[in-house]
């Protein structure tokens, strides 16, 4: 990792994102969608190594992202770079050595590479040199290349291949031969027979004629073979020298890249997206405006409803409710994947925010069916609040989906009010989803005992005017007094008045 990743000088720590949280935010999801191809491709695990505490890391990321989404010409210098530096690694170890002294004929492929590398580096730094950007990430990166381009080994060797290898660069006759691929394509070409001369030439307006025996071409051919052969671990071991400190940013270019990908498929689709404000990390901020799940952009969902938010100065659990259906998780994954992609120092998902960094991302959802088969739906429960409640500490963002599904109304409210005594005791931030509406109401008697720690508030599922169908945006209010068991009754047309 290079000079767009990270500050001059900053010694990277592995990021600490659980894997359940991974698994619950659909975080490879996310990755595969972001990858800027097939072969390209990014991952959630190397994504999440890269998640980062440090407000001065995200801002340096936030800095190059933008230079990159500014200028579409700059994220097509890069995409070059990436594949200069893509096959310049192609050549690391000598891959194709055992085939080049296998073969029948002459193998010019080396003194391509060579020629590849002056030309590649050439037109990427002349293509930087018109283009502005501001951010130290790519004032290094391009200082990087200054630097190889304007060396005097870099000019000599420009200057001296042309007159060395005058032959390969512009040779007058020569005899090929390749294989086809199974897409008939040519592969592995080879060279028979190169000569810088012509048989026929006019020299002082004399036409005059080569001829050359068999033998002479014979022992021609062996020379220039022998001499290929010797040249081709040479070339390979200097462009691989040379490009050591450029090829340490091959993964600091896919990982913008992707990010760019990401920006653009929201930008697409008309939605809003902007680099959040930093905040210290005491202040435990959460504020967003027009948030929006991009994993809804994902599954290309026609109508995607943005939502605001805003958690209290120094942290607040938020007790959510609502109907099934009404976008309650929809909204929970939201919250975590924008702290997620924050921290990565990557473009939220929403018109405005602000946001401080978390020590980590706690998640609890419902578990896997087959799993939940094999070892018992409490069990997995159970499993995965220990996990969670085991590892959270004080600025931890802890996101839990209507858990403890398995046991009894009244031992999930029982257990749950004990779990966010516990969290509001630790200084914890986050949003409980629940069915069960009396938590909301016992929260004031929580904050009673505990007067300390984080604060405590209520969402809920806005309802559109016949009460029956979700708008998907969500509010702080009291939830409404009926269960969701007597909401799904009553849209049915069974009311306690009915008797029915």
């Amino acid at each position: 990792m290079g000079c767009l990743l990270y500050p001059e000088g900053f010694v990277p720590a592995q990021g600490s994102v659980p894997d359940q949280t991974i698994e619950d935010l659909q975080l490879e999801r996310l990755a595969s969608f972001m990858s800027r191809s097939h072969y390209y491709k990014i991952t959630a695990e190397e994504l999440c190594a890269l998640w980062s505490e440090d407000s001065s890391v995200i801002a340096h990321r936030q800095a190059v992202l933008r230079d990159i989404t500014d200028n579409p010409k700059l994220e097509a210098a890069l995409d070059k770079l990436l594949g200069c530096i893509d096959g310049w690694e192609g050549r690391i170890g000598g891959l194709r050595r055992g085939l080049d002294e296998m073969a029948v004929g002459i193998n010019m492929e080396s003194f391509g590479y060579l020629d590849s590398y002056i030309q590649k580096l050439d037109t990427v730094y002349h293509t930087l040199c018109g283009i502005s950007y501001s951010s130290p990430g790519m004032k290094a990166l391009f200082s990087v290349l200054e630097r190889m381009h304007n060396s005097e080994r870099y000019q000599q060797l420009e200057e001296q291949f042309q007159t060395l290898c005058a032959g390969y660069v512009s040779p007058k006759r020569m005899r090929l031969a390749f294989n086809l691929a199974g897409d008939a394509k040519p592969s592995l070409l080879k060279l028979l027979y190169l000569e810088p001369y012509t048989g026929e030439e006019k020299a002082r307006g004399k036409k005059r004629k080569l001829q050359l025996t068999q033998n002479a071409v014979e022992m021609n051919m062996m020379l220039l073979q022998r001499t290929v052969q010797s040249a081709a671990p040479a070339i390979t071991a200097f462009v691989m020298r040379e490009t050591a400190e450029l090829r340490n940013v091959k993964k600091d270019l896919i990982f913008f890249l992707s990010a760019a990908k990401l920006c653009r498929s929201f930008s697409d689709r008309g939605l809003k997206w902007c680099f959040p404000e930093s905040c210290p990390p005491d202040d435990k901020a959460f504020t967003v405006k027009n948030m929006f799940n991009p994993l809804l952009v994902v599954s290309g969902r026609e109508t995607i409803v943005p939502n605001d938010i805003e958690l209290k100065k120094g942290g607040e659990i938020l007790i959510m409710t609502g109907a099934n259906q009404g976008g309650k998780t929809v909204f929970l994954m939201s919250v975590g994947l924008t702290q997620w992609l924050y921290q990565l120092g990557i473009a939220v998902p929403c018109e405005h925010a602000s946001l401080s960094p978390v020590k980590s991302i706690f998640t609890v959802f419902a578990p896997n069916k087959s799993e939940s088969r094999q070892r018992g739906l409490l069990a997995e429960e159970a499993g995965h609040i220990a996990a969670a409640v085991g590892g959270i500490r004080e600025n931890c963002m802890a996101l839990f989906n209507e858990p403890l599904t398995s046991t009894s109304p009244s031992e999930t409210k029982s257990i749950s009010l004990e779990i966010i005594a516990a969290f509001k005791a630790a200084g914890v931030r986050g949003i409980w989803v629940t069915h069960i509406h009396e938590l909301a109401f016992m929260r004031k008697k929580l904050e009673q005992n505990i007067p300390w720690g984080s604060a405590l508030g209520s969402l809920k599922i806005v309802m559109d005017q016949t009460g029956s169908e979700s708008t998907y945006k969500i509010t702080r209010a009291e939830p409404d007094f009926n269960s969701h068991a007597y909401d799904v009754l009553r849209r049915k047309g069974v009311t306690l008045q009915s008797g029915t």
